[in-house]
């Protein structure tokens, strides 16, 4: 019988110490939906996602609604712990939004119109600008772009 209440208490301190964690999570393509704009995330090159200072999850189908969310929200960045985007150049695999270098392109359409992608490194940058064009961005030029929508 001890035992038993041992193993529930173990079960429950993990459970709180993994719900307070301000990690980024695996995005469920196809399962989450975006906070701002409702829609399902499922591209893989463009999900993206915010974990607030109180380690709570938000998911976003582009990276255009992760910027419309903190920026109708008047987030700063001591409004939340870390941003995270798809890595286009690897789908699926999401990269600190703050080192992300962007790329806005016309012919390389994102979900929610912008047209704005991201990457890891200047090798993955330069081999999709060779092939596309079109203007390198840092994250903080992203919120006039997304106000201008």
């Amino acid at each position: 019988m001890k035992t038993k209440w041992i193993l529930i208490f173990i079960a429950l301190v993990t459970i709180l110490i993994t719900s307070c964690s301000k990690q980024p999570q695996p995005i469920n393509y196809g399962e989450d939906e975006c906070e701002f704009c409702k829609m399902m995330v499922m591209d893989k090159r463009y999900g993206s996602e915010l974990v607030s200072d109180k380690g709570k999850i938000y998911f976003f189908d582009s990276i255009e609604c992760l910027i419309g969310y903190i920026d109708n929200k008047n987030m700063s960045r001591q409004d939340y712990s870390s941003v995270w985007v798809s890595n286009y150049a690897d789908p699926g695999n999401i990269i600190d939004a703050s080192k992300a270098i962007y790329l806005k392109n016309d012919e390389l359409r994102s979900p929610m119109g912008l047209n704005a992608l991201a990457v890891e490194t200047k090798k993955q940058f330069d081999r999709i600008f060779n092939q596309y064009g079109g203007e390198q961005l840092k994250f903080e030029d992203l919120f006039e772009l997304v106000r201008e929508m």
